[in-house]
């Protein structure tokens, strides 16, 4: 399973970058970066949307999930209505309803709902599920890249 909490500290460090700096990119505190490097907390999708922008590098790549540092088109901001066309696609590439969506989620339809009509972010934990289930980019599931899926997958996560 990747390690994200080391992923994310192994990224700010090789770019030289102090917990407390990180910290104000993300407009949280140092202790929450702290949190999401001990893996005490799931690091929501708007924040390392933020991490990816500031570095340069694809959601993908931060997750451990690939060795491309960046999509040639890689966009800066998350697009919910994308998202939740992306969720419509997966739905109907996989052959799922809303309610099959969710038990693989282990969420509820309504959940599903909101995502596929960009009410609700998706969760960065249901985003990966997404991809380790069904393989897709997670920069592809939020309007961030139209690479759909990891070419170059990442083998061993250091």
């Amino acid at each position: 399973m990747i390690n994200v909490g080391e992923r994310i500290k192994y990224i700010r460090e090789t770019y030289d970058t102090t917990q407390e700096e990180l910290g104000k990119i993300l407009h949280i505190s140092k202790s929450s970066v702290c949190h999401y490097e001990s893996n005490d907390r799931d690091i929501p999708l708007r924040n390392l949307s933020l991490m990816a922008d500031y570095y340069g590098l694809s959601i993908d790549y931060i997750l451990g999930l690939t060795y491309i540092k960046k999509y040639q088109d890689l966009k800066k901001e998350i697009d919910r209505n994308k998202t939740g066309q992306r969720i419509k696609t997966i739905c109907t590439e996989q052959k799922l309803t809303n309610v099959a969506l969710a038990k693989e989620l282990n969420t509820t339809e309504s959940c599903i709902r909101k995502y596929k009509t960009g009410e609700t972010l998706i969760l960065t934990a249901f985003a990966l599920q997404l991809h380790q289930k069904f393989d897709y980019s997670i920069d592809w599931i939020i309007g961030k890249t139209e690479t759909k899926t990891i070419k170059e997958k990442q083998k061993v996560f250091n």
